[in-house]
């Protein structure tokens, strides 16, 4: 064990409002379910990788016990702590969570992994109304359009090296220096400890398998096949009086939920691995999700955006793989929709870049998911020097891959639409580093559960020459690895659950 030597911390607590205490441990015997399962009453959340081309798939982290929310709360935001008592309260969110940092006043780390600290949560989709005034609806969002935690202890898990770190954040307070060094030698103590126990038990008798059948009985949507018809259509017309050039009309799924949303992920993860693998708890809500794709990522100045459009099967063998690969990349369609997202990105980087850094390296690759191909492009730029990492994200959201061409005139095509509030689909979820740095991905493959009930939502981007019948399927496809993964953990997981009830 190697931990933070005293001198060092006194030294820091003289500098800066909150210091880190940090130990690391060798760890071989752990995975993130055992780590999370262990700490579960602590959880906040646990975010994950499973994409070998990224830094991010050679670590997990865990956050524990939040010491500081920000949320809004029909247009206030305010930042609270444990005791619910407000320390930050603006009417912007870029204001609360700036306003937060500086009160906050974390020491830098130089700690030599992506992520050290910071807030951890989502914006919704609905989000858009606070930054275009020309999408402010009269009826009230039922989810917070921002919610945000800022843990005190963030536990780093290195798949490579397997070394587990654990960083104690300790705001400045009452006590001595000396007693903040001992309480986060305490709080360590108290997590390896936990760790160290014998193990909740982890094994199922189920293997979860990606390719089981999906059934769609029991389950609930906010439109019918015919109404989602009628809408494709609508779509359509505006297209050809030349309002928009795409739109993305989703549909929502609900499921019933007797299981723990943890046992969810854990199914999901294996069944659909993706770039972003998360799992969060905030308040009475539970979010589950395997996103694909890239919403936008600050490191050290430097922005990325990964537009994502253009859908094949995965093939059984290689060389159907290869045959898929071909036929997208000759698709016209596929290719025409695609440099219009490019454009679109290319467009919202240079609203926060340096004058002629903007470039796209990569242009009309093919990603290989677990399930799907897509056409993958990458569009970075250099952040102007006047510019905030935040106004990055700002700037981006919502992607184009979920809201259409133009977007600000799809999203008004899209409110006038779909039948429902979209909440947390399509918005975006990661981090907002301490230190300036962020990764977001977008909220699709991506469910929320609460009360009982598991909500999933999917979108198909309609344009001229759309099937509608095709485009309805389509949503229905995008929803299925969710849908499974609920499916399968309750066969798995449910007996189970009621037994630990007796």
């Amino acid at each position: 064990m190697r931990q933070t030597p005293y001198d060092t911390f006194a030294e820091a607590c003289k500098s800066y409002g909150t210091v880190r205490f940090t130990a690391s441990y060798f760890a071989d015997g752990l995975t993130p379910i055992h780590i999370i399962q262990q700490l579960h009453d602590q959880a906040a959340f646990l975010l994950e990788s499973k994409d070998e081309q990224s830094t991010w798939s050679r670590y997990s982290f865990i956050g524990l016990n939040p010491l500081y929310e920000l949320k809004e709360n029909q247009g206030t935001y305010e930042t609270f702590d444990r005791n619910k008592k407000v320390l930050v309260k603006a009417s912007s969110f870029e204001a609360a969570f700036e306003n937060t940092l500086t009160k906050l006043d974390v020491e830098p780390s130089d700690i030599p992994i992506p992520f050290t600290g910071g807030a951890v949560g989502y914006m919704s989709y609905d989000a858009i109304e606070t930054i275009e005034p020309k999408l402010k609806r009269e009826t009230e969002s039922v989810l917070p359009h921002y919610h945000f935690l800022f843990c005190e202890t963030l536990i780093s898990y290195d798949h490579e090296q397997k070394e587990l770190v654990v960083m104690v954040h300790l705001p400045k307070d009452d006590s001595s220096t000396k007693e903040r060094y001992e309480r986060g030698e305490a709080i360590v103590a108290d997590v390896m400890g936990k760790l160290s126990r014998t193990s909740i038990s982890t094994l199922s008798s189920g293997i979860p398998t990606s390719n089981q059948e999906v059934s769609f009985e029991g389950i609930s949507s906010n439109y019918t096949k015919e109404t989602y018809i009628r809408d494709v259509e609508a779509v359509q017309e505006y297209i050809k009086a030349g309002d928009v050039f795409q739109t993305v009309l989703s549909q929502r799924f609900t499921t019933p939920v007797s299981v723990k949303a943890l046992d969810i992920y854990r199914v999901l993860r294996l069944i659909n691995p993706s770039p972003y693998l998360f799992y969060l708890r905030l308040d009475d809500m539970e979010v589950v999700g395997s996103s694909p794709e890239r919403l936008v990522q600050v490191q050290n100045g430097h922005v990325e955006i990964h537009p994502i459009a253009g859908t094949r099967p995965r093939g059984q063998t290689a060389e159907e793989d290869l045959q898929f690969r071909e036929e997208l990349l000759a698709d016209e369609k596929e290719r025409a929709e695609h440099y219009m997202l490019v454009d679109l990105a290319r467009n919202d980087v240079g609203r926060i870049a340096q004058y002629g850094s903007v470039e796209t390296p990569q242009l009309l690759e093919i990603g290989l998911f677990s399930h799907v191909m897509h056409i993958v492009s990458k569009v970075t730029g250099r952040l102007h020097p006047n510019t905030k990492p935040l106004e990055a994200l700002m700037a981006s959201f919502p992607a184009g891959t979920v809201s259409g061409a133009p977007k600000i005139r799809a999203m008004e095509i899209l409110q006038e639409l779909e039948p429902t509030r979209r909440g947390l689909y399509a918005g975006a979820i990661g981090y907002l580093g301490y230190d300036g740095n962020i990764d977001s991905c977008i909220a699709i493959r991506t469910m929320t559960i609460q009360n009982g009930t598991a909500t999933i939502q999917a979108g198909a981007g309609i344009v001229a020459d759309s099937h509608p019948e095709s485009e309805f399927e389509e949503t229905r496809n995008k929803a299925k690895a969710l849908i499974r993964a609920v499916q399968i953990a309750e066969v798995m997981f449910s007996t189970e659950e009621a037994s630990s009830h007796v």
